[in-house]
């Protein structure tokens, strides 16, 4: 019996009850209907034994009913934070397989990993061991030939900076010798001079220049023909100025006018 049909039935009962006499409907306590008062009419022999079970099946499905539509209520209550736990549920889960997918596969997860950061933009040293400890772990990978070459181009990078920092060394040494040996000549010019001096101390400088002609607190002069003036065309000497014991910057001497 459905919801509606069973409310139908049960209004029809009710309204006998009302069709009673008022001293009939007093005595039974009113027109309302509940088992309770089901039980004394019955005992009174208003209704026979068949008609009896019939209205307590009617009171109990009513009360069943209302039960089912309380339950439903709350559980549309309740189906948010439901649907909350499920999603929560399924994160949870997708979260689970993810890891264990990387202790299933390690080798294509650190193969991923190993190209991100080369295209990051990785230095070659840490191409280099990338690489070569995939290689060593993964022997048998499918992505074992692309390491390969990955350790070959790293190779190849930290090869050529090692040549170029070489070259660059050999450059820097060829450049300081012919400078020292221009400033043994004292053909530089006041710049180079200025740069040459820089910070060196009294010890080093005795080494290029020799003894000063003449010096004072915190100074040295050189009056020998060191560099040339480029205002007047003329030799002139060095003064040089020192700071705690080493140069700290450098002056025609005599000054020009």
């Amino acid at each position: 019996m459905n919801g509606r049909l069973l409310r139908f039935a049960t209004m029809g009962v009710a309204g006998f009850f009302l069709m009673l006499a008022p001293s009939r409907a007093d005595e039974t306590g009113g027109g309302h209907l509940s088992p309770e008062r089901i039980n004394m009419l019955d005992r009174r022999g208003y209704f026979s034994p068949a008609f009896k079970a019939a209205v307590h099946d009617l009171v109990d499905a009513q009360q069943a009913l209302d039960k089912a539509d309380a339950e439903d209520k709350q559980f549309n209550n309740d189906l948010p934070d439901l649907q909350k736990q499920v999603a929560d549920a399924q994160a949870k889960v997708a979260a689970l397989r993810e890891e264990l997918e990387k202790y299933q596969h390690p080798d294509e997860i650190d193969f991923a990993e190993m190209q991100n950061r080369v295209k990051a933009g990785a230095s070659p040293q840490e191409e280099l061991t990338l690489a070569q400890a995939y290689v060593w772990a993964y022997p048998s990978s499918p992505h074992q030939s692309d390491a390969e070459q990955y350790l070959e181009e790293a190779q190849k990078a930290i090869a050529d900076q090692q040549e170029n920092a070489k070259e660059t060394e050999a450059t820097r040494v060829a450049a300081r010798a012919a400078l020292v040996q221009r400033a043994q000549a004292h053909d530089l010019s006041l710049n180079e001079w200025r740069g040459f001096l820089l910070n060196m101390s009294e010890e080093d400088l005795l080494k290029y220049l020799g003894p000063p002609d003449a010096q004072g607190s915190g100074y040295w002069i050189y009056s020998g023909n060191l560099t040339t003036d480029e205002d007047t065309q003329r030799k002139v000497g060095l003064r040089i100025n020192f700071n705690a014991g080493r140069v700290l910057g450098v002056t025609e001497f005599p000054a020009s006018p």
